[in-house]
């Protein structure tokens, strides 16, 4: 699964770059406060509070909105140095017993089930080009998560990505029209709920998507 992001991310130095990567220029500031607030409104959305998944929570940039509305956090990342980078970066916002950490696999969470109200796996999934793989995430979130999750995908139908598409450019993430990630999840019991955030059409291809649990499924019977 993100296993292969480990090349990347696990490892202190990599840790460390990643957690200031959206502080090294303006634009990567204004975009962070923009994604930021999109989260946010997709959590209002969800109805996000009680305990609350963070996975994979990186270096903890998203940990603070969540907690926001959340009554406990629980982050979680499969790199070790990601981990320790996100313990780091939140022990300012002393926030106790309301925030605890796990290194774990998204496609392989240490959690029972129906263990948190809410869910958010942001900036992953589009790293998965392979089936297979998003389905085993798709299966797990919906697994752990008694209500909602809030997910974010590279948009297929933004201006930038079929921009890049008619230049032929070549990227790592993989784009979905929110149709076929409607449908993808579907299968494992999470509907999408109205039309998914982006975070700008033009610029970016992130938007983040809603998503009910339904709890009336084969594997859950």
């Amino acid at each position: 699964m993100e296993r292969h992001l480990l090349h990347r991310y696990g490892s202190k130095s990599g840790a460390v770059a990643y957690r200031h990567k959206y502080e090294r220029s303006l634009s990567r500031r204004l975009s962070n406060r923009r994604e930021l607030a999109v989260v946010d409104q997709a959590l209002v959305e969800a109805d996000v509070r009680g305990r609350v998944l963070d996975c994979p929570c990186g270096a903890g940039r998203l940990t603070p909105t969540i907690l926001a509305r959340a009554d406990h956090v629980t982050a979680v990342d499969l790199s070790a140095a990601m981990v320790d980078e996100a313990r780091d970066a939140l022990a300012p916002l002393q926030a106790g017993e309301r925030l605890d950490f796990a290194v774990a696999s998204v496609d392989d969470l240490p959690f029972d089930d129906d263990h948190f109200d809410a869910a958010v796996c942001h900036r992953l999934i589009h790293h998965l080009a392979d089936a297979g793989a998003r389905a085993k995430v798709l299966a797990e979130l919906a697994r752990v998560t008694k209500k909602r999750v809030v997910m974010s995908f590279s948009d297929a139908t933004t201006f930038k990505h079929r921009l890049q598409s008619r230049r032929g450019r070549k990227r790592r993430r993989v784009a979905f029209e929110p149709a076929q990630l409607r449908e993808e999840a579907a299968r494992h019991g999470l509907v999408l709920r109205g039309q998914p955030r982006r975070l700008n059409g033009l610029f970016s291809l992130v938007a983040v998507a809603v998503f009910d649990v339904q709890q009336e499924r084969p594997d859950r019977a």
